[in-house]
């Protein structure tokens, strides 16, 4: 129960601080799983990756050659469903013997996919590098507390990223470029809309999928039960 509490207490903060520079960091390596679960996509469909970026501004884009129509669209929907299950990934190992590998296990695969993808010379190698430096000093402070913090903030994160984008730049603006509502400039080429062109499904739909998605990750990941609780002990 106390871990739980502790959980939903990192997503409330999470989400109310979602837009102040304080969390800049977390929103930038959410932003990496999002763009790593469009690139896993593109390889486990056999595409090409001719690039892979993030930008200090929280943006982030994979340059693919997807091989098909069923390619295009897998490799289209690996961001959010990525940033979901990566989010669960991290949660569940935490609570194994696996947990003190995560954080280091993660700066590895920035590190290279960054070299493979990216290049030396930018911002994506510069955030590679200051999170495994970052992981480094973790693993020197060797205090298992603070150690648990990290990684749920990180794994909360994730599912934090998937919801408030998918329901700000994915429903809200769909829904007032549907009925024009407000002025917000040109509408931006998301996901959504990029499957949407693909299936002639609209992106709002798309965008409620993901959120209804990450809602329930949420609510697996605040309400699981752990082995054996709730169970009484019986003779036989």
């Amino acid at each position: 129960m106390k871990q739980t509490w502790r959980v939903l207490v990192i997503f409330v903060v999470l989400m109310a601080l979602w837009n102040t520079i304080i969390v800049k960091p977390i929103k930038l390596f959410t932003v990496f799983l999002h763009e790593i679960g469009h690139a896993f996509m593109a390889v486990v469909t056999g595409s090409n990756i001719t690039g892979l970026s993030i930008y200090f501004n929280e943006s982030g884009h994979v340059t693919s050659l997807p091989k098909d129509w069923l390619s295009a669209f897998l490799i289209a929907n690996g961001g959010y469903l990525g940033s979901v299950l990566f989010a669960i990934f991290i949660l569940v190992l935490k609570n194994t013997r696996f947990k003190k590998y995560i954080i280091g296990f993660i700066a590895i695969i920035f590190l290279g996919v960054t070299f493979k993808y990216s290049g030396i010379i930018s911002f994506t190698m510069l955030y590679s590098v200051i999170f495994a430096a970052f992981a480094i000093i973790v693993y020197m402070i060797q205090n298992e507390r603070l150690h648990d913090w990290v990684v749920e903030i990180i794994g909360i994160g994730s599912v934090t990223y998937a919801i408030y984008d998918t329901f700000v730049d994915t429903v809200l603006l769909q829904v007032n470029d549907m009925f024009g509502l407000f002025r917000v400039g040109p509408m931006p080429v998301t996901d959504a809309v990029l499957i949407a062109r693909l299936t002639h499904i609209p992106a709002v739909v798309w965008g409620i999928l993901w959120l209804a998605i990450s809602v329930f990750a949420v609510y697996a990941i605040l309400f699981r039960k752990k082995g054996g609780s709730g169970r009484s002990a019986k003779k036989y």
